[in-house]
Parts: C-alpha cells; sequence; structure tokens
C-alpha cells in the first residue's frame, strides 16, 4: 500500500474538500492501493499569527522519507519563509513531490494553465469590449498562481500595444475585502478603468460590491472579470466573467502522475486539467448557459439548515466535553460523537511532558522547552484509544503512520492530521479516519475548536488543582469561549484600532450581553450558564469577519472590534447574529432561552479613545436591553 502524504492550508475556516473528492473519484476509477495522509491547518485567517504559527506547525510534523508520494496545496500558506521551508524538506526527501495548482520549480504539477486562461481573458477584453485600461487586482505577491496570472495580463498588454502602467496593480490577498479596498484607492487615485481583471470571483465580487457603493454601474461604467468559476460568480448581479475548471480533476491527475513516476512512465513534469471560459454579463457578454438562481436559492436555503445543524452538533460537542476529568475521557467522547456523524476512528497524540499534568499527584514544574512551536517530539504519547489499565504508548513517527493502517478493513483511506496547540505552542495533534462528511459539510474546524477549547479548559483546570495558577492567563484566549480574553484588549485590539484610526478607515465596535444568566445559573445551574456563554461565543466566531478582535469581555459580556466597518454591515451583522441566536435557541431544546442584547457604534473620530466607544456601545446595548424587557411584558 503506497502512502500520500498531502499538505493544505483551508481556505480561511475552510477546507478544500474537492482533493478528497478527486482522491475518492480516481480510487473508484482505478485498481490503485494508495492511502492519503492530509496534514491540514487553519493558518491563514486569524490576526493572531502566534495562533496561525501553531497551526501551521502540523506541516512540520511528516518525515517526507516515511512517504511514496508528496502533494503540496501552499496556494494559501501565509508564511513565505513556511512554503520554503516544506518545499526544501519535501526536496531533500527526493520522494516524487506534485505540486497542485501552483508550479514550484524542480517538482511535477498538477493544475491548469493560468498564463493561457488569464492571456484569453485579456485579449477578450481588449478585442471584443475594445478596452484600452486595464487595472489587475492580484492575490499575495509572492504566490505562484497570482505571478502566473499577473504576468499574462502584463504581457497581453504589450503585445496589443498598451504599455502597462505599475499604478493600475493592486496585490494583496484572495478575499472580497481585497476587490473593496482596491476599488476605492482607484477611484481615490483617478484610476478607474475600462475593465478591472481580477485573481479570482472573490477579488471580483469585491469590485462589484464598491462600484454598486460608489453609485457605478457594470458592465455600464466598466467591465469586470474574475477566476475559479465559484457559485458567486453566476449568482451575483450582474454574473461574472470567470474561467472554471475543477480541482477534482486536478488531484485525479496528481495521482495518475504519480503512479506513472511510480512505474517510470511519467513523459513530462506537468499536467494540466481542462479548464473553460464562462463570458457573462459583468464584461458586457451574453450568459450562454446561465444557472437558475431559483436552484441557487434552494441550495443556500440547505445550507442554512446544514449551518443549524451544525451549531446544534457543536452546542451539543461543547456540552459533551464540558465536565471531563482528563484527556483520555475527553477523546472517548469525541470519537463516540464523531461516530454518531459518521466519522471512522481518532487518535489523540499529546506531547509526553503535557500529558503528565493529567497522571501525576503533583505536578512538577514543567520546562518552556516542553511546549513547542517548531515541530514535536521525537515520541508523542497515544493517549487514545488505549486498552484499559494500560500505560500509554510512546511511540515515533513511523510507528504513528503505520497504526491506523494496522486497524484498517484493508480499503483505501484516509486519514486527517489536524493541530492541536495553545496558541503558537503544540501540545499534539488528532488524526481522524474517512471524516468525509465532517470535510463535505465544512464541520472540522469547529469540530476541532471545540475539541481544542476543551482540552485548553482540561489543562487549565488539571493544572489549578494541583499548581493552583492560573495558568489560562498565560494566553490570550478564553478557555470556555475560544475568544480573546481581556489580554487581547492591550496586545490586539488597541493596536487594530488605532492602525484603522490612522488610516482613517472606520471600526464598529459592537457590546454584546448575554440574557437570562442570572435565571439560567439559579435555575439549571452554573455549568448551563457556561454552555450559554460559550454558544453565545460561537456565533460571534461564526458570524464576525476574520480580521475582527472578538473578546470574552467580562463574565457574561463580550467586544467585537470590527475594522473597515460601515453602518450597513454592522446593522446587517448584528441582525445575522440576532438571527443566528434565536435558530439556536429555538432549537437548543435545553429549557431556558439562549439570547442577547447588541449594541454597536462606528468608531470614526480618532479624538476618542477604544474605550470610549466601548462606553458607547454599551450604553446602546443597555437601551436594547430595557427595550427588549418591555417587550416580552408586553407580549
Amino acid at each position: 500500500m503506497k502512502k500520500i502524504a498531502l499538505i493544505t492550508d483551508g481556505w480561511g475556516r475552510y477546507v478544500t474538500y474537492t482533493w478528497i473528492q478527486g482522491y475518492r473519484n480516481y480510487m473508484a476509477a482505478h485498481r490503485s492501493d494508495m492511502d492519503l495522509y492530509i496534514f491540514q491547518s487553519f493558518g491563514n485567517f486569524s490576526m493572531d499569527e502566534k495562533h496561525n504559527t501553531g497551526e501551521y506547525n502540523i506541516t512540520r510534523l511528516p518525515d517526507f522519507s516515511e512517504f511514496d508520494g508528496i502533494l503540496l496545496d501552499l496556494a494559501t500558506v501565509s508564511q513565505p519563509d513556511l512554503i520554503a521551508e516544506v518545499i526544501e524538506r519535501a526536496r531533500k526527501s527526493g520522494v516524487p513531490t506534485v505540486s497542485l495548482l501552483e508550479q514550484i520549480p524542480g517538482f511535477y504539477h498538477s493544475g491548469i494553465d493560468n498564463y493561457e486562461a488569464i492571456t484569453r481573458i485579456v485579449d477578450h477584453l481588449i478585442t471584443e469590449h475594445g478596452c484600452r485600461t486595464l487595472n489587475y487586482i492580484g492575490g499575495p505577491e509572492f504566490n505562484k498562481e497570482n505571478q502566473l496570472r499577473f504576468k499574462a495580463y502584463k504581457d497581453a498588454l504589450l503585445r496589443h500595444g498598451i504599455p502597462f502602467e505599475g499604478q493600475r496593480v493592486i496585490h494583496h490577498n484572495y478575499e472580497i475585502e481585497t476587490g473593496i479596498q482596491a476599488f476605492s484607492i482607484f477611484k481615490e487615485k483617478d484610476l478607474l478603468p475600462d475593465a478591472f481583471v481580477c485573481v479570482n470571483d472573490n477579488t471580483a465580487v469585491g469590485v462589484c460590491l464598491a462600484a454598486k457603493e460608489a453609485g457605478y454601474s457594470i458592465p455600464g461604467d466598466f467591465l469586470v472579470t474574475g477566476f475559479d468559476n465559484e457559485d458567486k460568480a453566476s449568482y451575483y448581479d450582474p454574473r461574472i466573467t470567470t474561467v472554471g475548471f475543477s480541482k477534482a480533476d486536478v488531484m485525479a491527475d496528481a495521482l495518475l502522475l504519480l503512479e506513472k513516476i511510480w512505474q517510470g512512465k511519467a513523459e513530462t513534469t506537468y499536467v494540466y486539467a481542462p479548464f473553460n471560459y464562462v463570458f457573462q454579463e459583468s464584461c458586457g457578454c451574453i450568459s450562454q448557459n446561465p444557472p437558475d438562481r431559483g436552484e441557487y436559492v434552494i441550495g443556500r436555503i440547505v445550507a442554512e439548515a446544514r449551518q443549524s445543524d451544525m451549531q446544534n452538533w457543536m452546542m451539543d460537542l461543547n456540552r459533551v466535553l464540558l465536565d471531563c476529568s482528563g484527556y483520555t475521557e475527553l477523546a472517548g467522547r469525541m470519537q463516540t460523537w464523531l461516530t454518531e456523524h459518521g466519522c471512522g476512528n481518532i487518535y489523540l497524540f499529546m506531547n509526553p511532558d503535557i500529558f503528565m499534568s493529567e497522571n501525576v499527584d503533583v505536578l512538577p514544574e514543567i520546562p518552556d522547552d516542553a511546549y513547542l512551536t517548531h515541530g514535536y517530539p521525537n515520541e508523542m504519547t497515544l493517549v487514545y484509544p488505549r486498552q484499559e489499565n494500560q500505560k500509554p504508548q510512546q511511540l515515533d513517527l513511523k510507528e504513528i503512520l503505520a497504526l491506523p493502517r494496522k486497524e484498517s478493513d484493508g480499503k483505501q483511506n484516509i486519514y486527517q492530521f489536524c493541530p492541536l496547540h495553545f496558541r503558537e505552542r503544540e501540545i499534539g495533534f488528532l488524526i481522524i479516519t474517512n471524516c468525509d462528511y465532517l470535510l463535505e459539510h465544512q464541520f472540522l474546524f469547529e469540530t476541532l475548536n471545540a475539541l481544542q477549547t476543551s482540552m485548553e479548559a482540561l489543562y487549565a483546570r488539571l493544572t489549578l488543582r494541583k499548581m493552583n495558577k492560573q495558568l489560562s492567563q498565560l494566553y490570550i484566549h478564553d478557555s470556555l469561549t475560544g475568544l480573546y480574553n481581556r489580554m487581547a484588549y492591550e496586545k490586539l485590539a488597541l493596536p487594530l484600532f488605532h492602525q484603522c484610526m490612522q488610516e482613517n478607515q472606520p471600526v464598529g465596535i459592537m457590546f454584546v450581553d448575554a440574557d437570562h444568566l442570572k435565571y439560567i445559573n439559579d435555575n439549571f445551574g452554573h455549568d448551563m450558564g457556561n454552555l450559554a456563554i460559550s454558544s453565545i461565543a460561537s456565533v460571534l466566531r461564526q458570524y464576525c469577519p476574520a480580521e475582527s478582535i472578538s473578546m470574552r469581555y467580562g463574565g457574561d459580556e463580550f467586544v467585537c472590534v470590527i475594522p473597515y466597518s460601515d453602518k450597513r454591515q454592522m446593522q446587517e451583522l448584528a441582525h445575522t447574529l440576532q438571527a443566528s441566536l434565536d435558530v439556536l435557541s429555538a432549537n437548543s431544546q435545553m429549557g431556558f432561552p439562549i439570547e442577547a442584547s447588541i449594541g454597536w457604534v462606528i468608531a470614526e473620530d480618532p479624538v476618542l479613545t477604544l474605550n470610549d466607544y466601548i462606553n458607547l456601545a454599551d450604553e446602546k446595548m443597555y437601551s436594547a436591553k430595557k427595550a427588549r424587557k418591555a417587550e416580552r411584558k408586553d407580549s
């Protein structure tokens, strides 16, 4: 049986499930003996770089020489130094390596021809629509995909006799906000073009949103193109011209290429999956086969129902993990919960020095170097599963990789390796086997967050019991909710606020206060009160923008500092939060409501301090709370 290592980073909080689809499709169509070992991180969405460092540490776990093939999906990794490190380790291993989407010199490659795709888009804008000024909005400058697309844009201009102007180019990231900010910058500089060539559909949507907000029309005032053919492209109004391809095909091609390499039959170092052009209204064309927006609405309704299910599941999982007395018990409960939701076995490995906090009566001082921020110990403790009354095993990587295979049914399997850490400090990792349902429906991030939060809370309880010391205060994450704590006010919230004020960018300040907490504590107990608090926090974590700082400000109070947010965005966010809490409360079956009062303000005047704005938001929250109480009495 061949072992394939896949290094991949999430798109924000989401996994690239199409890689798994491509693997499953290939296995169904070929008689191949390949297991897929996925080393999954979510390291590019948080403003807490130490948290991201802890996530990315999972890329250092595999010894690539233990594998038969390596797949690298590094397109969304936000740390160039880490990318270089992973590439160098793969190169030194001598194991056949295939890069996915991004072309990496010296490696095999499976992707699409980004250069050709953008070339045709630019040619179309110039020859079919007469565009003479074209602005480019790109992703990270170090990203190879972005570099190829940018080069194609630049070369196409020169080939048509249009001078390249560096001031018409902005590189940032692949999110909608990049398109919004780029449009504003070009508008301020009086550089609005005939057409915007966007690196992907997210940035194209951002341009369209900003243009509409500024009173422009598309394609009336200028044209816009995207890339990737995501749902947002064809269901947006206007539909966005884009380039479509299948990542599942890219994965299947990569696996076929590996097999040819093993057989000595590889005739080329790269393989391109087919792509297609989808010319639509945003560039002045008429969509040939426009998708049914009604079907999209139905899909969104189903997705919202699934999100509601996820919130209920996460609430149930938090309850299940709430009162565990040890890591083995916690992992056992996690296994039961995952089995109920269609997943296979789990394996919990922990740093031996940290795991011993569960097993000794007098806890010795743990040296700082027990908390690694770069790599993992040579041997890890297998916390779960283990036979009753047996000591935990100490295993090295080779033994760890062999363990799930020994217990498998002989079929092809997917092993998901996920990091567990307290900010930048590793505490271990979790292996989940064949968790397709969890991945397909994008529940992995929240599930891991619930586990990690519970482990941190357990660690704090165990340490407090033995050392009478609040270790949780060492971290800027609150152990109960997973949000930032008051320490984040100085470390993250204030710097973010000052940065926005210096850039003349608005900041939304939201104050959230749990309702009925005294009633819940008095009638159902403090554990249920904590569950209500953590449930409200989970809604904030899910719906507040990734760039925001959400803090547990007091016992049942939360403050969210949300950069670049205007009045409309804050109104929509507040409405979304209240609607989500209503759904959560209606479905919780806990015997008590889960509700909160919300107040918010827009910070635009740098004369006022962040604390001033928090107080203003607090006053608005209090007014909202009084109004809600009066409304309940009247009803």
